[in-house]
């Protein structure tokens, strides 16, 4: 019995999500729903006259960390009234983690190796929860680790929780695709 409640213990600390509550301040609209745009989507920019120069995009294959600021300079603006357009044209992911957080530490290294596997199509950025807590905050990121997945032509996609190599694997196929 005493084994089983440790195997219970010990998945619930590796696969789980922490829960994260920033010190955010509340809007007075932040339930209002989404500014739309012309195609419909709040997180695709219509408006192509106020393109901005795109960034150098880093095709290492490492897990590259951003600050709140690199975030807005490499992904997206969190401000901007049209919504979120992603900036760069290899898709990517962000993932939102703490250091204190052991979901966010043990899914390290499949980050690590999935950067590696998928050099040249994909990049893998992460960001800490404690230093970006405006991006957090427009992202509506409550559970940790949260994976966001951003390319040109879709809204971001959202995974909250450690999921596993496999899941990891599907996840990235189906958003390559």
């Amino acid at each position: 019995m005493n084994r089983i409640t440790l195997l219970l213990s010990a998945s619930l600390l590796l696969f789980g999500a922490c829960q994260w509550n920033g010190n955010r301040q509340k809007d007075a609209d932040e339930n209002a729903p989404a500014t739309t745009t012309e195609s419909g989507n709040p997180y695709i920019s219509d408006n192509q006259a106020e393109e901005t120069p795109t960034l150098e995009e880093d095709l290492s294959g490492n897990v590259i960390a951003l600050t709140a600021s690199e975030f807005t300079q490499r992904i997206t603006d969190i401000d901007n009234p049209q919504g979120f357009r992603y900036k760069s044209q290899t898709p990517c992911i962000v993932d939102f983690y703490a250091d204190w957080c052991r979901p966010c530490i043990s899914i390290k290294p499949m980050m690590e190796k999935m950067a590696k596997k998928y050099k040249g199509q994909l990049i893998i950025y992460k960001i800490n929860v404690d230093r970006a807590q405006d991006v957090c905050a427009a992202f509506g990121i409550q559970n940790i680790p949260t994976l966001m997945f951003f390319n040109t032509s879709d809204q971001p996609r959202k995974m909250v929780g450690a999921p596993s190599e496999t899941e990891m694997e599907n996840a990235i196929r189906d958003f390559l695709k």
